[in-house]
């Protein structure tokens, strides 16, 4: 929601560091949408499903969806990609 917007960014940076130190957490990232700056995506990448099944659990994430979902126009989607191989396209 546009009104929420600046309280949402600030609650994300609360808790960017704490997710950053949590176990098994490779990257964590917030982004928003080129088109629309309201619609945010969250870039993460964790060792297994059980770090990040371990996070969702953590208080300060429990905390944090308590105070920000009432302020989401529709609820989140979570897309879980498993990569069981890559190449790097390094140019």
């Amino acid at each position: 929601m546009p009104d929420r917007r600046v309280g949402f960014i600030e609650e994300v940076h609360r808790i960017i560091p704490l997710v950053r130190k949590e176990k098994g957490c490779i990257r964590y990232e917030l982004a928003s949408d080129v088109y629309n700056p309201d619609i945010f995506l969250f870039i993460e990448e964790w060792e297994s499903q059980r770090h990040l099944d371990e996070h969702l659990e953590c208080p300060h994430m429990i905390a944090y969806f308590a105070k920000t979902n009432p302020w989401q126009a529709a609820p989140p989607e979570l897309t879980v990609y498993e990569i069981k191989s890559f190449t790097s396209a390094t140019l």
